[in-house]
């Protein structure tokens, strides 16, 4: 089982990621984006809602109704 995201883990995750895209983001939804990019990283092997959902506090509905949220990837990813 993977460790809670420490509150260190959580400033560099959050400075990385303070540009105006994600800034436009809900607390809910900017926690969410954090514990999806932790889990990537600490997850080997192959990453789905399944394993998203096995390794985290959130269940895999959770993700899936997340992911269906409209969320602007292309200019989140060209600011980063």
């Amino acid at each position: 089982m993977i460790p809670k995201v420490s509150n260190i883990v959580k400033y560099y995750i959050y400075s990385t990621l303070n540009n105006d895209c994600f800034n436009k983001l809900n607390k809910t939804r900017k926690d969410f984006v954090v514990s999806v990019l932790w889990h990537i990283l600490s997850i080997k092997g192959r990453i789905n809602f399944l394993q998203l959902g096995r390794f985290s506090q959130s269940s895999e509905q959770t993700y899936r109704n997340q992911f269906e949220k409209p969320f602007d990837f292309f200019s989140f990813n060209e600011q980063l």
